[in-house]
């Protein structure tokens, strides 16, 4: 038997996954199971540069199948990801579509028999199922049918030209008949590019109107216009005030109704932040009549590609015009339309507006309407029914129909009997929470993250939740992206996952441990043997530190001190009602120990009197106090009475306030108009998609707020506020007031950063979620939003203080206040 002759071969790592055509592997790449027994002892292992082995031939042929099935997978693979990431581009793309419909098409004003959410639900299986662009294009098309509207649509792909356009500057423009009618022809829009020109020629037919007994505006494109193109006839009519020599009369041109958002409505329940949702109308300035001008009969030949001008309207409602429409014609031919660019050469045109007339109606109808007819020229029944009504000369107007007075749409669907929404309804969860923050977010320059890259992310892994806990997770981590503290989110599943009650014991992060700092309920905590300064290593066996981070990953927060006192203080021992939890604690005295305690809803940390002791008291030094937290606005003439004589006040931000700052702030200034604050609130008007030459049209509304004007008494003494984690929102407000007020400095370490009046959204499961509604900065300009307010002084507790009694952060602040008091004396 002959022997069998090794191949030898020199191993080099490579960045390609299996081989090269002169035989050349990478041994790390290789599957255990594919590599035989001479090589697989060097694998994993075999990590250095060059390695010499040597192969049998049925080696070679083991190895040389395994190269080949594996290229075959990754042929395969490579090929599903491509689809798969050309499938959520579809989605991505429809969710866009659906949402600029959503917020910008009118009948979704007032229209309750259209279910916008069930054309969404019924199009995802189609566009996952869609194998082409055809595919793609019919399920586009079919959620845009559920509204009944012909001017939202998939756009066809336009048909070649059945005649070869006149090249611009040789289509003769208009010609008189031998009766009198003056015809012009207007149909080849590649002409009204050059602008000058058309100017010319139109005013050239011009001159000829005062001969004519009656026009024809022959305004039928061969083809539909390209973007570029459109508009540009009406305009050119409208600059050339061709329509002034038509009428006898000023006539009074109809508007254009479309909708408006100031701010996101709430889905449940109200906002300090007024938002609301309508109509505005786009009007125009009456048609005038020129010098000597008299009332010519007029017919306007059109058909679906026509660019239309608002003169055609006035003259026909005025019964001085009729128009002649060839094939259909609908008011998509004089509403503002928008078209949208999708995947696989898609594209969707969406309504925008509805006409308005002076008597409240709406509506656009031809007087006559034929077929389209292959005939052309004179011979062209259109243009022959053109010439009838022109000789006749006398024209009834169309009937029109009162627009709906609706303002705002209903509220959403919250779907609260889907605990587990079907696929399809997880994910419109997604795409409606992308939207709303997407049109309606005013810190959407800081977030940090591609939006529109995290719909793309969740989509699948809201398609792929197992159940009702898991979906509502996913929600929670999708919010988070946003970087808002104010994001909270109100889940039935998620109270059952992380309960609604706590232990009888407040817990903060000191020196990155969490700490126990103070009690809701002194007696059931000291029962259980906690005491002030314990650090808290477990719950329930599990570790602190994990936990934190648990439940950092689902909690929205625009500062990482945020994100951390939310899964600390307001989360970490939280649990089911009456569930007992096994604390083990290291206590002041280095001791580990295990301790048990009832969770209770009436133990749950409030947002406000974390403190007790004396709302107002006059510190050492002469140094007035105040504890914001618990100050209600009737105590404010007091406080001031008692420290009129005070060279200096502390005011304790450290918490919620009770609406005070409209009281205190004003004095402390002998200025008027003081500006406290900046806003920005998004008021979008137009979808959030490219438009032409137009990218992202969307309006920010700025306005001021000012410090109110006060009769009362002035304090002129120094001031300092103090500001921790805790300081949020409201609270933050606070601070603003305070600094634009007379220079208030702040003493601590740096707020939550998330201000804004918030508002709320619906989601699929009955899950509700908060967020910034509008946007604060700095009387200056200075950005707040996920920065918080900083401290002049910094200053933060320690654990040894914690467990001493000590409050080192306003220790810190009355140092810093006698330090000054006693500079400005040596002045």
């Amino acid at each position: 038997m002959k022997p069998r002759t090794p191949y030898r071969f020199s191993f080099v790592s490579l960045s390609l996954p299996w081989a090269t055509s002169k035989g050349v592997l990478n041994a790390e790449s290789l599957s255990p199971n594919l590599i035989p027994p001479a090589v697989s002892q060097y694998h994993p292992s075999a990590r250095c540069r060059r390695i010499m082995m040597t192969f049998t031939t049925r080696s070679m042929r083991r190895i040389t199948w395994a190269l080949l099935f594996c290229c075959g997978l990754s042929v395969a693979q490579s090929a599903d990801s491509a689809q798969e990431s050309l499938r959520l581009d579809r989605l991505v793309a429809l969710a866009k579509l659906w949402a600029a419909v959503k917020y910008f098409h009118p009948y979704l004003a007032y229209r309750d028999d259209i279910d916008w959410d069930a054309a969404l639900v019924k199009a995802l299986p189609k566009v996952n199922a869609a194998k082409n662009g055809a595919d793609y294009s019919a399920a586009v098309a079919a959620m845009l049918a559920e509204l009944g509207d012909p001017a939202t649509r998939v756009l066809s792909t336009p048909p070649p030209p059945t005649t070869t356009p006149v090249p611009g500057g040789q289509q003769s423009l208009f010609r008189m008949t031998s009766d009198g009618i003056l015809v012009l022809t207007l149909t080849n829009y590649t002409d009204f590019q050059d602008f000058m020109g058309t100017t010319k020629k139109l005013a050239a037919a011009k001159a000829e109107i005062p001969k004519a007994h009656a026009i024809i505006l022959d305004l039928r494109p061969a083809t539909p216009p390209t973007e570029d193109e459109q508009g540009l006839l009406a305009y050119a009519i409208a600059q050339n005030r061709l329509e002034e020599m038509l009428t006898s009369t000023p006539l009074a041109v109809p508007g254009e109704r479309r909708r408006m958002h100031i701010g996101y409505v709430p889905q449940d329940g109200s906002s300090s932040g007024d938002y609301s949702s309508g109509y505005y109308i786009r009007g125009a300035p009456s048609i005038k009549s020129a010098a000597g001008a008299t009332d010519i009969p007029v017919v306007f030949v059109l058909n679906a590609h026509a660019d239309v001008p608002m003169a055609a309207l006035v003259l026909q409602a005025s019964g001085k015009a009729a128009i002649v429409a060839e094939g259909e014609a609908s008011d998509e031919l004089v509403v503002t339309t928008q078209v949208v660019h999708l995947p696989d050469g898609v594209q969707a045109q969406i309504r925008l507006g509805e006409l308005v007339y002076e008597d409240g109606t709406s509506g656009f109808a031809p007087n006559v309407s034929l077929k389209v007819s292959n005939l052309e020229g004179e011979q062209n029944p259109a243009f022959q029914k053109a010439l009838e009504l022109a000789s006749k000369g006398k024209f009834d107007p169309p009937k029109r129909s009162p627009l709906m007075q609706k303002a705002s749409p209903s509220r959403d669907k919250p779907y609260d009997d889907m605990q587990y929404p079907p696929a399809e309804y997880r994910v419109l969860a997604a795409i409606r929470l992308w939207a709303v923050i997407d049109y309606f977010f005013p810190y959407r320059e800081f977030m940090g993250e591609d939006w529109d890259g995290v719909l793309r992310d969740f989509i699948p892994r809201l398609e792929q939740a197992k159940d009702a806990l898991d979906y509502n997770l996913t929600i929670s981590e999708m919010v988070t992206h946003f970087h808002d503290s104010h994001g909270f989110m109100r889940s039935p599943v998620l109270e059952a996952k992380f309960g609604n009650a706590s232990l009888p014991i407040r817990v903060r992060r000191i020196e990155g441990l969490p700490v126990i700092t103070g009690f809701t309920d002194s007696a059931a905590a000291s029962a259980a043997g906690f005491e002030i300064g314990d650090v808290i290593l477990k719950l329930d066996g599990e570790d602190a530190g994990h936990l934190i981070e648990q439940r950092l990953k689902y909690q929205a927060h625009s500062t990482p001190q945020s994100g951390l006192y939310y899964a600390t203080e307001r989360s970490l021992v939280r649990g089911a009602k009456d569930s007992t939890a096994k604390v083990t604690i290291r206590d002041i005295h280095d001791q580990v120990r295990e301790l048990k305690a009832t969770r209770k809803t009436e133990y749950n940390s409030k947002t406000q009197g974390d403190r007790d002791g004396d709302i107002l008291r006059i510190l050492p030094g002469n140094i007035g106090y105040a504890d914001l937290d618990r100050l209600p606005a009737s105590q404010v003439d007091e406080m001031f009475d008692k420290f009129k004589d005070c060279p200096a006040i502390i005011f304790d931000d450290r918490g919620y306030p009770q609406g005070t700052a409209w009281q205190i702030a004003p004095r402390l200034t002998d200025k008027s108009d003081v500006v406290a604050a900046l806003f920005k609130r998004r008021d979008p008007m137009a979808p959030n998609l490219p438009n032409g030459e137009l990218v992202n049209p969307q309006v920010m509304e700025t306005f001021l707020q000012r410090i109110p004007h006060t009769d009362k008494s002035r304090y002129h003494g120094r001031t300092v506020m103090l500001i921790d984690e805790r300081t949020m929102s409201q609270a933050e407000h606070t601070g603003l007031f305070f600094e634009a007020a007379n220079g208030t400095k702040f003493v601590g370490n740096p707020t939550q950063g998330a201000n804004g009046d918030v508002t709320n959204l619906s989601l699929p499961g009955g899950i509700y979620v908060h967020f910034s509604g509008q946007g604060v900065w700095h009387a200056d300009g200075r950005q707040l939003q996920r920065l918080g307010l900083q401290p002049d002084v910094e200053a933060h507790p320690t654990l040894a203080g914690i467990r001493a009694g000590k409050d080192e952060v306003l220790d810190k602040a009355v140092q810093y206040v006698a330090q000054a008091l006693k500079a400005q004396a040596k002045k």
